[in-house]
């Protein structure tokens, strides 16, 4: 290995004719060694190692734990808001099938569909003299006074002559 002198430069300049507490100015010098560590392997100890694993693996163990009981609790979280929230779901189903069923039984009811129809449409109930059977209408004239069924029958020829040019 090589050594070489190196010079410092000094901090401050003083004459050279001068002597400082009577002695003569000595120059300080460095030595420098470059050393070469690329060949040096490092010892490895077996006992050190196996404790550290010693040590290690327990700790993974119950890391491992730790992280699967946190996920087990958060999916119970979970579950219990999606829960919570099926039941509310269910009940407002219910509710509406219950109004639901409300509002048929009350449309099934004849009188409280004719004050409907009073109330809100407008409309009357019927001129019985209105009224035809229809089931009776071809027995007979009707009465005076009382609607008659269309019936088809051929129309009426109108007499000859009278319109001049038009002909029927």
């Amino acid at each position: 290995m090589a050594t070489a002198a190196q010079a410092l430069p000094a901090t401050r300049r003083r004459l050279r004719q001068t002597l400082t507490a009577g002695r003569a100015p000595v120059r300080e010098v460095y030595f420098t060694k470059h050393i070469d560590n690329s060949r040096i392997v490092r010892e490895v100890d077996s006992t050190k190692r196996r404790d550290c694993l010693m040590l290690a693996a327990p700790l993974l163990a119950a890391f491992a734990l730790l992280s699967l009981y946190a996920w087990q609790h958060f999916q119970c979280v979970r579950y219990g808001y999606l829960i919570e929230q099926v039941r509310q779901e269910q009940r407002a189903l219910v509710e509406h099938n219950h109004e639901l069923k409300v509002q048929e039984a009350a449309l099934a009811d004849p009188q409280r569909i004719g004050a409907l129809a009073a109330s809100e449409l407008g409309l009357a109930a019927p001129d019985p003299r209105r009224v035809v059977n229809v089931n009776a209408a071809g027995a007979g004239p009707a009465p005076d006074g009382e609607t008659q069924l269309a019936e088809i029958r051929p129309a009426p020829r109108p007499p000859s002559g009278g319109l001049g040019r038009f002909r029927w």
